[in-house]
């Protein structure tokens, strides 16, 4: 039975294209809440989606394991009730429905796959969670968050409407359409660039810059965006803390996607700041935030560790 003393618990789960998330959260006065824990693993649910349509089935076994130890979790934690949601690996592997059943008919768990502009939405209210007041003085705020198979893209004017936008280009995704070797060949990165400026400068020009009113905060979200914080900082052991509202400029940017991609991956995977499992794909991670930066013009950004799963535990701390 539940004490009514203690205040009810809920969790969000997040099931992206490269890594799986859990945090769990009791509400706190006006609608906020409060996270109690926080739970990774990168399991790989996209890899190979590109060349065959298909989640492998070595990704959905890491993946539904993953789950597994988080429906433990949850219920050490006395959660009552949860929320989970699925991203671009989901919506478009041709096999979904069959990783869905195994979830649900496994560990009675039920997923909803978020449309594009569902996940951009939600991704923006973690933001805005942890973002500080100055940013929002800006004539825009541009949100981004390049997750591991897709971006979203949310443009916020004062008063208005958010603009949503998403496209297909993810860390993973990239990584495994165009393979840089290991080290990275210098041809190969400058191909990436070249293709990145292209892709990007074109969707920007056409889903974002007709509606900005003016010279825009350029604020990022997820795992590419907060590992380079992290290794800016050489941080040994994360902490959210340092990493919400740190500004990362240009140039900061640019020398750590040319340090990535200048050494093999084990080198990678031994920097302060980085998790080795994702040593794989942060020069393409790097190299995407580059791209982002220079067609937006900006100089600098704002890192923001919220996002996706805080956005859906705010929605659900409302309903308490």
């Amino acid at each position: 039975m539940t004490d009514p003393a203690q205040p009810r618990r809920f969790a969000a789960l997040d099931l992206g294209s490269l890594t799986v998330r859990l945090a769990v959260a009791e509400p706190t006065p006006n609608g906020h809440f409060r996270v109690l824990l926080h739970r990774r693993e990168i399991t790989g649910l996209g890899r190979g989606l590109a060349a065959t349509n298909d989640l492998a089935p070595e990704g959905m076994a890491r993946t539904l394991k993953a789950l597994q130890t988080f429906t433990q979790l949850m219920t050490d934690q006395r959660v009552e009730i949860y929320q989970a949601v699925g991203t671009q690996a989901l919506r478009q592997a041709s096999n979904r429905q069959v990783f869905l059943d195994q979830v649900q008919d496994t560990l009675g768990l039920t997923v909803e796959v978020l449309a594009p502009e569902a996940e951009a939405r939600l991704s923006l209210t973690g933001v805005l969670t942890s973002l500080t007041p100055a940013a929002l003085t800006a004539p825009d705020v541009l949100v981004f968050d390049v997750g591991g198979g897709s971006s979203e893209f949310a443009l916020m004017h004062p008063g208005r409407e958010p603009v949503f936008a998403s496209l297909p280009l993810g860390v993973l995704t990239l990584s495994q359409a165009r393979p840089l070797g290991d080290p990275p060949r210098p041809e190969k990165v400058a191909a990436v660039k070249e293709e990145l400026s292209a892709r990007l400068g074109s969707f920007y020009k056409g889903a974002i810059e007709p509606y900005l009113e003016g010279d825009p905060c350029l604020v990022g979200t997820a795992g590419a965006v907060t590992t380079l914080a992290a290794l800016q900082l050489k941080l040994r052991a994360y902490d959210p803390n340092k990493i919400n509202n740190l500004i990362l400029t240009r140039a900061q940017v640019a020398a750590l996607a040319e340090l990535l991609a200048g050494m093999p991956e084990a080198d990678r995977a031994r920097l302060p700041g980085i998790e080795p499992a994702k040593a794989g794909v942060m020069v393409a991670g790097a190299l995407i935030i580059l791209t982002i930066l220079t067609v937006c013009r900006q100089d600098s950004l704002v890192v923001i560790d919220a996002g996706l799963l805080e956005g859906v535990l705010h929605e659900m701390a409302l309903k308490f």
